[in-house]
């Protein structure tokens, strides 16, 4: 299953919230250097990858994308403090850091992966594992899952090898 770009839907975080927020490629700097939610279809194939419903979309894909930038912020391993966003992180979802809710005025999708965020933020022990992958241009972030909390990439198969073989590559060219 893929995007309509023809990139592949890939789940690696071990959290819907963090999946969500890997459906762009970002810049160190926090920029997007590759968008993959385009347009609403391709957030409904996101949506079907991870078991959701398609029905369960917002009206509007500028909506689900400012809602990943906010997301993400909160998640960058530097804002690993819950005390920053007591102040309700996310008013516009309809869920409160204390658990109760709002009516329901919004996509069911945002609000599922909300709960997601909300059940991260509310652990410590996840928040410390929340890594950003060092990959250039890759900025996804993932749960450290490990027993030993090394995991340096987001994938090996990608991120990982693509170092490890620049590293070979200029050792060659030195030596």
């Amino acid at each position: 299953m893929g995007y309509a770009s023809g990139h592949p839907i890939r789940l690696i975080s071990g959290r819907l919230a963090l999946d969500f927020v890997n459906t762009a490629d970002w810049s160190s700097v926090g920029e997007v250097t590759h968008e993959k939610l385009a347009s609403l279809a391709d957030l409904g194939s996101w949506a079907k990858a991870v078991g959701l419903s398609r029905t369960m979309l917002p009206d509007d894909i500028g909506e689900a994308v400012a809602y990943r930038r906010a997301l993400r912020r909160l998640f960058l391993p530097a804002s690993h403090a819950v005390d920053k966003c007591a102040a309700d992180p996310f008013p516009h979802r309809g869920l409160l850091l204390d658990g109760t809710a709002r009516p329901p005025t919004h996509p069911p999708l945002l609000d599922m992966i909300a709960t997601s965020a909300l059940a991260l933020l509310s652990d410590p022990r996840e928040m410390d594992r929340i890594k950003l992958c060092p990959g250039d241009d890759c900025g996804w972030l993932f749960l450290d899952e490990t027993r030993n909390a090394r995991r340096k990439w987001c994938m090996m198969e990608t991120c990982g090898n693509r170092a490890k073989a620049a590293r070979h590559y200029a050792k060659s060219r030195a030596g």
